[in-house]
C-alpha cells in the first residue's frame, strides 16, 4: 500500500528509484480436472503419459491427465495414522507425524523388469497398546498391461518420525549410468521459538542433531534401487548423503547436469534451494542461506570457523544455490508475517526449446504460504548454464518470477507439480487453502502472447540531505530496510514498511539506504545526515 506524505516544497528533496519490469510471458489456459483427491502429497507425470498421485491413507492412485478418471491402484494393508498414545504432552502438537507423502518411478520404468513405483508412507512398528509410527519405502511391482500392482515389497523400514519438519520426498534419478533412490527427513523438531516448552531440556530437541551421522534426521539419504547403501556414500554403511537439513520437502533433477537439488523450508527466513553434493553440511541450525549475508547470530563465526569431519567424505559447508527472505531473523509478528513463502517440491525444466518458451533450464517451484507478505505460486528459478546458480536478475527480466499468483484463491495450498510429456502443460496439487483438493491444469495458449508486467518498484526518501528523521514512500510490500555505513556496514535494520526511520544516534555523515522487497533486486540509495 502507498502511502502519501505533504511537506513543504522548502525541505524537500527528493530521490526517486523505480523498477518497471517487462517480460514475454505466455499465457496460460487454467482449469481443472473433475477428479475427487483426498490429501493429495505427491503428483508425477509419469512414462506412461499418466498422472501418478499419493494420498491420505497410504494410497496410490493414477489418473488419466486428459479425463481426470482416476484409479486406486494400491491401497496399503499396513497404513497407520499415529496415535494419541504418542503425543508428545508439553507441546500443542496433538500428534507423532503420519502420514502417505513421496512418491517416485523407476528411472528405466517403461523398460521391462523395471516397472516399479517407490512411496513412502507410516505404519507401526509397535504394538496398539505400545504404538511406535514410523515411516518406511516401499516398493510396488507394476503391470503394465495388466495396469496393477502386482507385488509390493518393503525396500527400507524403520525410517523415524516425530512432531514437525518431516520431509518425506522421494526421488529416483540416474547418474553416470547408475540409479539411486534419495530421501529427504527433516529435522523433526518444533521450533524451540515457537514452542519453547515442547523439550525440556531443549538440548532433546531432534533438530540439535541434523549435523549429527549418526542420527538419520535432517538429511538428505541415497540408496540404491534394492533399499542398500551405495559404497560410495560420504560414510561407510550409513544412507546419509547429505546433513544440515530443517525441512527438505522438495527434491529435483538436472538431467542436463546429472544434479539433485533439495528445495526446503527455512524457519523464520531462509527457505532454501541446495545444490546437493555428496558429504557436505548444508549448517542447519547454525548457517542459513546465504552465509556471507550473517543475517543469523553466530552464522559468520560457524562458518569461518567450520571443520572439516575426516570421516566424513567430501565433508565441508556448504551454502544456498538461492534464499528467499534473506533478511535478518524477525523477533516479532507471525508466521503469516514473515517473509518466508514455504516452498514444497519443484521439479527441473527443460524441453529443448519446444515446451515453453525461455523456461528451458529453470526449476519451478512451488509454494504453501499465503501471508502477508507471500502467496501460493509457482516460482521460475533460472539457472545458469552449469545449473549451480541463477541467471542474473534484471529490471527487465527479474529471477526468479512468479506465476498463477492470482489465482491463489482457487488454486490453495501448492503442493506439487509436474508437466506432461511436451512440456507445455502444468499439474498443480494442493493441500487444503481452497474449497477442495484438487488437480489444477495450466495450458499454454498457443495462440497468444502477452507482455506482462512483472513489476514495478519504486522508492522515494526525503528529505536529503536529512538531520534526524527520513520518510520513505513505495509501493511494494518490503520485507526489509537496512542503513549501511559508507563502508558497508550493517547499523540498523528495520522489517516491514516502515514509514519514518529516526536516525538521530547516527553521526553527521554519508549512509546508504537498502531497500529489499519480493518484487525486484534490491534498491541503494545514498543518503546524507547533516
Amino acid at each position: 500500500m502507498t502511502t502519501v506524505f505533504t511537506i513543504s516544497k522548502k525541505t524537500l528533496s527528493l530521490l526517486f528509484i523505480y523498477f518497471a519490469a517487462f517480460s514475454m510471458a505466455q499465457s496460460f489456459i487454467r482449469s481443472e480436472l473433475p477428479t475427487s483427491v483426498t490429501t493429495p502429497w505427491e503428483i508425477t507425470y509419469g512414462p506412461d503419459n499418466y498422472l501418478w498421485l499419493t494420498e491420505a491413507g497410504g494410497k496410490v492412485s493414477r489418473v488419466n491427465p486428459l479425463s481426470g478418471a482416476k484409479t486406486v491402484v494400491y491401497t496399503a494393508p499396513d497404513y497407520f495414522g499415529g496415535s494419541p498414545l504418542e503425543k508428545l504432552n508439553a507441546c500443542f502438537q496433538p500428534n507423532i507425524g503420519a502420514g502417505t507423502l513421496g512418491l517416485t518411478l523407476h528411472p528405466d520404468f517403461t523398460t521391462a523388469g523395471s516397472s516399479f513405483v517407490y512411496y513412502v508412507y507410516s505404519y507401526n512398528s509397535g504394538t496398539a497398546q505400545a504404538p511406535a509410527t514410523k515411516f518406511k519405502i516401499v516398493r510396488l511391482t507394476w503391470d503394465p498391461l495388466a495396469l496393477v500392482v502386482t507385488n509390493n515389497f518393503d525396500l527400507v523400514s524403520n525410517l523415524p518420525t516425530s512432531y514437525d519438519h518431516l520431509g518425506g520426498r522421494l526421488l529416483a534419478v540416474k547418474q553416470n549410468s547408475i540409479n539411486y533412490l534419495y530421501y529427504s527427513i527433516g529435522d523433526h523438531g518444533v521450533s524451540e521459538v515457537n514452542e519453547p516448552t515442547c523439550y525440556s531440556p531443549q538440548s532433546n530437541n531432534p533438530n540439535n542433531f541434523t549435523m549429527d551421522v549418526n542420527f538419520k534426521n535432517g538429511k538428505i539419504h541415497r540408496f540404491n534401487m534394492d533399499g542398500t547403501i551405495p559404497n560410495d556414500n560420504p560414510v561407510a554403511g550409513n544412507s546419509m548423503f547429505t546433513r544440515g537439513h530443517r525441512n527438505p520437502q522438495g527434491l529435483a533433477f538436472n538431467h542436463l547436469q546429472g544434479l539433485v537439488y533439495d528445495i526446503e523450508h527455512g524457519d523464520r527466513t531462509d527457505d532454501e534451494v541446495n545444490v546437493l553434493e555428496k558429504g557436505k553440511n548444508y549448517g542447519w541450525k547454525l548457517a542459513r542461506g546465504y552465509h556471507s549475508d550473517n543475517n543469523f547470530l553466530g552464522e559468520a563465526a560457524f562458518v569461518a570457523n567450520y571443520t572439516v569431519n575426516p570421516a566424513i567424505t567430501g565433508d565441508g559447508i556448504k551454502e544456498a544455490l538461492f534464499a528467499w527472505c534473506a533478511t535478518p531473523q524477525p523477533t516479532t509478528g507471525l508466521f503469516l508475517d514473515w517473509c518466508t513463502v514455504a516452498p514444497s517440491d519443484g521439479l527441473f525444466y527443460h524441453f529443448n526449446g519446444t515446451g515453453i518458451p525461455g523456461w528451458d533450464n529453470s526449476l519451478l517451484v512451488v509454494t504453501l504460504k499465503n501471508g502477508s507478505l507471500t502467496d501460493n505460486e509457482v516460482f521460475k528459478l533460472q539457472l545458469n548454464a552449469a545449473g549451480t546458480g541463477l541467471v542474473p536478475s534484471t529490471t527487465l527480466t527479474p529471477n526468479p518470477q512468479r506465476f498463477f499468483t492470482s489465482d491463489q484463491a482457487l488454486n490453495g495450498r501448492l503442493r506439487d507439480i509436474a508437466v506432461s510429456a511436451n512440456g507445455k502443460t502444468l499439474y498443480l496439487i494442493n493441500n487444503g487453502g481452497a474449497a477442495t483438493d484438487k488437480i489444477t491444469v495450466y495450458n499454454l495458449d498457443p495462440f497468444s502472447s502477452v507482455t506482462e508486467q512483472v513489476a514495478e518498484v519504486t522508492l522515494q526518501v526525503y528529505p536529503n540531505p536529512m538531520t534526524n528523521v527520513l520518510t520513505l514512500k513505495t509501493n511494494t510490500l518490503v520485507e526489509s530496510i537496512r542503513i549501511e555505513s559508507s563502508l558497508g556496514e550493517t547499523l540498523m535494520v528495520v522489517n516491514g514498511n516502515p514509514e519514518t526511520l529516526d536516525l538521530s544516534r547516527l553521526a553527521s555523515g554519508v549512509y546508504f539506504i537498502r531497500m529489499y522487497s519480493r518484487n525486484a533486486p534490491p534498491i541503494t540509495q545514498k543518503i546524507i545526515k547533516n
